[in-house]
């Protein structure tokens, strides 16, 4: 994509932004759902690394749109964040409210069944925009948070109602050479039928195929002329946020997504993590065994010991929510993490009965932890990433019939990098060498609909401030980490916007 199309499009998406409250014509909704990349899905179909949309490289898709019963997801109920030495003195104060405030909307979700209502979650207008940040060129860290967070939970967006699953060069002769023919397959779905959509959000889309020579996609298009492509802003989208732009909340095909996913009656065979144990089941008279006996003989005789296993493969319920409980981290001395551990439950399939399994797991490590990097390349042309960030899909049981069975994402070991080179200012020769010549970059920011605008870095020092509020008693807490009071359990209403500047 070049950068006159990559201001295009900002343009465009920023005038119907201010367009935005127009209904739409059709309440329809839709999700695309992630996993391994597939055999079929290449780098020259776009699948991977390269997307063509993204105005702020962010290294790609880490994953591939799956079709419906093979999206992977989570199978904890509790994942614990924390935050790097880097990040800190980067971001701060406001910086750690901001994605703390991105985790409390993923909180405030009601636990999922397939009965869960999508009502009350926004379809059009959910990002919103602030016009002294877009003036600033600023990216706002709650939405970008949010945006990976869904990402994290198994959600892509609306690039992927349509994708190209082949591409087969015509014989030439009688075709000239660099013909094609293509085949197009859709991967989005509706949460209420279940069937593929061309709808987001209300949104209706259609595709045209772009094709330069090495690498080719389907590119979505939107097919209703008074709301243009990615302005519907499913949070799963992440090329949807602009500059400016700050999301209220999650839309109604994030959610939708979501209880595809994390519903309790959506049974799949998988593997608990290694780090989870089963405990007892609470309507089944079989449990799963938890332990392990081992014979070994030696010069005193045989000895019998019995080892304790994680992990588990069985057919397992979704587990309706996920609580992300923020955890200290010594990240200011160093990584010393306190080993702790959390329950929750998770639904279970045996012997013709649905039980409800209680797990136990162990953190040695926060799952995710949130850094600060200079990531730009300093070369022609210049790129500058919003962040990077690392997934991990574990491989899913084997199959007998050699079909698809999900992969899970591992929860452990997740670092999200923000990239902290700040505003840039760059110029070309011969044309722009003067002062009043240079072009600058985006910034990050936090802010909401008033005037009050957060520019990062906030000061030098970020640390030193904060460990002076901890010390005078009005610093950042960590949650109070109780197993119990930590599992996934529901709460009643979803917050629809928290400001993260209060």
């Amino acid at each position: 994509m070049t950068p006159k199309t990559v201001k295009t499009r900002i343009l465009r998406i920023a005038l119907v932004l201010i367009l935005a409250g127009l209904p739409a014509v059709k309440l329809a909704s839709a999700f695309t759902g992630t996993g391994v990349l597939l055999a079929t899905q290449t780098a020259v179909l776009d699948f991977g690394a390269t997307r063509y949309y993204y105005p702020f490289p962010a290294g790609g898709e880490l994953g591939g749109p799956q079709v419906l019963n093979n999206c992977a997801r989570l199978n904890v109920g509790v994942v614990t964040y924390a935050y790097d030495e880097t990040f800190l003195e980067y971001f701060g104060a406001a910086g750690v409210r901001a994605v703390d405030a991105a985790m409390g909307t993923l909180n405030s979700l009601p636990k999922m069944s397939s009965g869960t209502s999508l009502a009350g979650y926004l379809t059009q207008g959910n990002q919103r925009v602030n016009y002294t940040a877009q003036a600033l060129q600023l990216m706002d860290l709650k939405s970008a948070t949010l945006g990976l967070m869904v990402e994290r939970m198994g959600l892509l967006g609306e690039t992927h109602v349509y994708d190209l699953s082949s591409r087969v060069a015509l014989p030439a002769p009688p075709y000239a050479a660099g013909q094609y023919q293509y085949t197009m397959v859709m991967r989005n779905y509706d949460p209420d039928t279940l069937l593929a959509s061309a709808y987001v959000n209300g949104h209706e889309y259609g595709y045209h195929i772009f094709d330069n020579g090495t690498t080719a996609d389907a590119i979505e298009d939107g097919l209703d002329p008074a709301v243009l492509p990615f302005t519907s802003t499913a949070v799963a989208t992440r090329e949807g946020q602009t500059l400016g732009g700050y999301y209220l909340g999650l839309t109604r095909d994030d959610v939708g997504g979501i209880r595809y996913l994390y519903s309790t009656g959506r049974f799949e065979n998988e593997t608990l993590d290694a780090t989870c144990y089963p405990g007892v089941t609470s309507s089944s008279p079989w449990n799963p065994a938890v332990t392990t006996n081992a014979t070994t003989t030696g010069a005193g005789g045989t000895v019998t010991t019995t080892t304790t296993t994680g992990g588990f493969t069985g057919i397992l319920g979704g587990v309706g929510k996920i609580t992300f409980a923020k955890v200290a981290y010594n990240s200011g001395i160093g990584t010393t993490f306190g080993t702790n551990v959390c329950e929750f439950t998770i639904p279970m399939l045996t012997n013709g009965l649905i039980s409800k399994m209680t797990v136990l797991r162990t953190n040695t490590a926060p799952d995710i932890i949130f850094a600060a990097a200079d990531l730009t390349t300093y070369a022609y042309p210049l790129v500058t990433p919003l962040y990077t960030r690392t997934m991990t899909f574990t491989a899913p049981p084997a199959d007998p019939a050699a079909g698809l069975t999900p992969s899970t994402i591992l929860e452990t070991g997740e670092v999200i990098t923000f990239n902290d080179a700040g505003a840039l200012y760059y110029n070309t020769r011969p044309t722009t060498l003067a002062q009043d010549g240079f072009t600058q970059t985006w910034n990050w920011g936090s802010y909401g609909s008033g005037t009050n605008v957060i520019v990062y870095p906030q000061a030098p020092g970020s640390v030193t401030t904060l460990i002076n509020a901890a010390v005078s008693g009005s610093g950042v807490t960590m949650d109070t980490f109780d197993p119990v009071g930590s599992t996934n359990t529901p709460v009643n209403e979803p917050i629809i916007y928290q400001d993260p500047l209060n």
